[in-house]
Formats: C-alpha cells, sequence, structure tokens
C-alpha cells in the first residue's frame, strides 16, 4: 500500500496547524548564520523586527547575542552524544512584555544543516497569579510579625512597670507562687525587701514631676545593679518598690537592705545632666513562711508593717518584721 501521499498529507496538515496555532510560538533559527528561517503566526506577532537578519535582533531587538542564549550549552550537550537534548527555561520578553516558558532543542536537518526549534509559552497570567500569591505570602508574614510583636509587647506591658522598666505588682504576685512552691520542695528561704522613698512629695513639689520620675527610673537602676538576676525588682505603685529574694533567709535580707540603703544614700540623682537630687529610702523584711503561707500576702503585709515602722522611726532605716 502507498502512504506517501497520506504522509504528505498529514505533514502539511502539521505545518498548517503549527502555523496557525496560538497556543505557542515558534521559531527555527539557522545556526550558521542564526537567521530566524521560520516562525508561526503567534511567533511574528511578538518580533522585534520581523525583516532584521540576526535572531537577537528580529525577537529581542538587541545588538549583539542573548546573554540568555542557550546554543552553546545545547551543542555541549550534542557533543557529548545526548542527542535529544533539550532546555526549558523562563525568560521576560522585554519586546512583548511578556512571560514565557521557552523549550529548545538542537536538530540536525536532512541535509546536515544544523538548527535550532524553540517553543514558547506564555505563562504571564501564572507568573502576575505567582506574584500575587507571593506578595500575599509576605503580606500575610509581615502581618503575623506584627502580630507577634504586638502580643509580645503587650505581654511585657502586662508584666512590666511602664516609667521604670521593673516588673509590676501583677507580676510579682504571679511568680511569687512558683517561687513558694519550690523553697517548700527544696526546704530554702524566701524573704521580701519593701522600700519606698522618703519624702518623695517634697522632690515632685520641689523640682516638678519630671524629675520626680527621673528620680524614680534612677531608683529601679540602683536595685537593679544590686540585686541578682535571680531576684525579682517590682516596683508595686507610686514610690514603693518590693525585692523578692529567693534562698535568702531574714538576715541575709536585712543585711542586702542595708546595702542598698548605704547605696541610695549615697548616689544622688543626676537630673538632665544638671541637677543633683540627693534621696533616701525607708526599708521593711521579712520572710516568708514558705510551710504555711499559700501566697505572697502575708510577707507582703510585714515586709510592709516593717516599713512602716522604719517611716515611724526617723526614715532612711531599716526594719525587720518581728511577731514580738
Amino acid at each position: 500500500m502507498d502512504t506517501s501521499g497520506s504522509n504528505t498529507f498529514n505533514k502539511f496538515i502539521c505545518i498548517d496547524i503549527l502555523t496557525n496555532s496560538s497556543l505557542f510560538s515558534a521559531k527555527i533559527v539557522d545556526l550558521e548564520t542564526f537567521e530566524v528561517i521560520y516562525a508561526n503566526q503567534s511567533m511574528k506577532a511578538i518580533l522585534a523586527d520581523e525583516k532584521a537578519k540576526h535572531c537577537w535582533e528580529s525577537v529581542y531587538a538587541q545588538d549583539s547575542p542573548c546573554k540568555w542564549c542557550k546554543v552553546h550549552e545545547l551543542s555541549m550537550q550534542k557533543t557529548a552524544g545526548d542527542d535529544n537534548a533539550s532546555i526549558t527555561y523562563e525568560h521576560f520578553n522585554e519586546v512583548a512584555n511578556k512571560w514565557y516558558q521557552i523549550q529548545e532543542k538542537i536538530q540536525t536537518l536532512d541535509n546536515g544543516k544544523k538548527v535550532l526549534i524553540s517553543f514558547s509559552l506564555d505563562i504571564s497570567m501564572q507568573k502576575e497569579a505567582q506574584s500575587q500569591l507571593i506578595n500575599s505570602h509576605v503580606q500575610l508574614s509581615q502581618q503575623t510579625k506584627a502580630l507577634e510583636e504586638a502580643k509580645e509587647k503587650l505581654k511585657e506591658q502586662a508584666s512590666h512597670d511602664f516609667l521604670t522598666g521593673l516588673y509590676n505588682r501583677r507580676y510579682l504576685q504571679q511568680i511569687s507562687q512558683d517561687l513558694i512552691n519550690l523553697a517548700r520542695r527544696e526546704a530554702t528561704e524566701l524573704s521580701i525587701i519593701m522600700l519606698d522613698i522618703d519624702r518623695f512629695k517634697m522632690v515632685n513639689d520641689t523640682y516638678g514631676h519630671s524629675a520626680g520620675d527621673q528620680v524614680l527610673k534612677y531608683l529601679a537602676s540602683i536595685l537593679t545593679e544590686h540585686t541578682r538576676e535571680s531576684d525579682i525588682v517590682a516596683r508595686i505603685g507610686g514610690e514603693e518598690f518590693a525585692i523578692l529574694l529567693s534562698h535568702t533567709d531574714t538576715n541575709g535580707a536585712a543585711v542586702i537592705a542595708e546595702k542598698l540603703r548605704r547605696s541610695i544614700e549615697g548616689q544622688p540623682a543626676e537630673i538632665d545632666g544638671k541637677t543633683n537630687i540627693s534621696f533616701t529610702v525607708s526599708l521593711g523584711v521579712a520572710s516568708v513562711d514558705v510551710k504555711n503561707d499559700r501566697n505572697i500576702d502575708t510577707c507582703l503585709n510585714n515586709s510592709d508593717t516593717a516599713l512602716y515602722e522604719a517611716k515611724r522611726t526617723g526614715r532612711n532605716k531599716v526594719v525587720v518584721y518581728s511577731t514580738e
């Protein structure tokens, strides 16, 4: 049966379909002259200059061979014995202002001529969708990060005093329960120092509330500097502060309190680099009954009672709470 006519007919059908296809752009480049010797209608629609001699001129309006050209890479693969080698890559065509997925292959024709066969599929819509997806992901990541930072900030605000940066009374109450339980398990001591600035109203009245705030912050820095990392230093309210001392009995807490009193008495607060404000504190010391106390309240009240006694009996002194 003679099928030559049928093969010829099929060949013309394929060429016609290729030529008129709008699904992809196709071109064939002569690798001796680098001329575009064939372009289907879709490729012609995006050519920069159909009459230009070289492919880089006609397709991309370049003055010299394209930096992204794959011919050398394909030639190396073909030289290595891979006759069916092809390369697929993505490229933005600035002339057409579109993204294309390009598949290229070097083919040797029956006459020995080598040509580059190239198919380009417009993927601009996919790229746009991908870009939007990436932007959405970036925005979501930024929003998530901002939310986490806001949550951390709120968490910090909930546990810290806004002016001094020390812990607040709420946090002291929360952490003290854990420390009481720990001291009970390990049979160790737990004590509290309460302190209050003497005649703080006079500081505000004399120097102003802004200076008073700076004195509070200065005092907070002294307390932090002269206590251990394991100690909990908190601003209870106004000019009143508390220090929760783990592994410390009443005597040890009293020694620490006296050191703090002397340091504060001997270090005036420097305000705006000009004014030195001297001030003193009164301190009350008490220990937690780790066997019987269910929370920190009793010890806070006891140390506060000792603090009041220090105020009543002259200020600028340390008083240890006593049941006697």
